[in-house]
């Protein structure tokens, strides 16, 4: 058996290429595709009198996509906000990776694995696209502060593998313009391409996108299609919100329906899809003669 065969048994999970470029690409080991990676366990969002979430519990396992639905005010983005601790929830948990997320700031919870984009694409609009993706991995530089101000050697080959990791995960996503041009004079669709890979730079093990088929045509939307699945591959779990039913039939194993705040089905695709309760939910319920 070789040594390379040898290592190779005594990791765990597999190991992922990441985009970079040193010699070598980076191997990250991940635990066992299936492993449990999110858990939110009847998690209730309320802002005075009004429920935005009421009781919604779901798990996520590694390499998973799920997606989130519902009508327009059923509590998708305040169920997003509260697990990524933009919000607290009023009762309830939200575990990720057996942490208890509940009191943890954003910064710390993207630090722990997760990341997400945003209903309305938010990037940094005086910088550039290689800019704005270099910015999701200052936190994990080695340098310090004495580095940055003296621009030591060790400063020096942080930035230069930044730059290189930030290329290769705009490479990933499929990015086809000049990195250098202010993110302003991007279509919309490519702008959304950024914003994914901004989010894959901090090499999460747990994405969470918000609608992201928002604004996009058709041939766009099955490129993003393409995508969430290549996300996928590198055994990251993906949770999304999303209004287009034809891409979440299409790219989703699991369905999570929401109305009203409660939790109304969980289910595969074609489950949902024939679900009574569903269907009055978006259609409504006919009236009695």
């Amino acid at each position: 058996m070789s040594e390379k065969t040898e290592e190779s048994e005594k990791t765990e999970g597999r190991q992922v290429a990441l985009p970079g470029s040193t010699d070598a690409p980076t191997a990250v080991p991940l635990p066992p595709k299936g492993d449990l990676l999110l858990s939110v366990k009847d998690m209730h969002v309320q802002f005075g009198g009004v429920k935005a979430v009421d009781g919604l519990s779901f798990d996520v396992h590694e390499g998973e996509i799920i997606s989130v639905i519902g009508p327009n005010g059923a509590g998708k983005t305040s169920a997003f906000n509260c697990i990524t601790g933009f919000y607290r929830p009023s009762k309830g948990s939200v575990l990720f990776a057996g942490r208890n997320l509940t009191r943890m700031r954003p910064s710390n919870i993207t630090k722990l694995g997760m990341a997400r984009t945003f209903q309305n694409v938010r990037l940094f609009k005086d910088m550039s696209v290689l800019e704005n993706v270099k910015t999701a991995m200052h936190s994990r530089l080695k340098e310090n502060v004495l580095d940055t101000l003296l621009h030591t050697p060790r400063y020096h080959r942080a930035e230069r593998q930044c730059t290189l990791d930030a290329q290769g995960w705009l490479d990933f996503v499929g990015f086809g313009g000049d990195e250098e041009h202010l993110v302003t004079q991007l279509p919309y669709g490519e702008q959304r391409r950024v914003e994914i890979a901004r989010a894959l730079a901090t090499k999460p093990r747990l994405l969470l996108l918000d609608e992201p088929g928002a604004g996009l045509n058709h041939s766009e939307k099955q490129a993003l299609i393409a995508l969430i699945r290549k996300i996928r591959e590198l055994g990251v779990g993906i949770v999304l919100i999303e209004h287009d039913m034809g891409l979440v039939m299409e790219v989703s194993e699991r369905i999570v329906v929401l109305n009203y705040g409660k939790e109304i089905a969980d289910g595969t695709p074609h489950q949902i899809k024939n679900d009574p309760k569903v269907i009055e939910a978006y259609l409504g319920a006919e009236d009695d003669d």
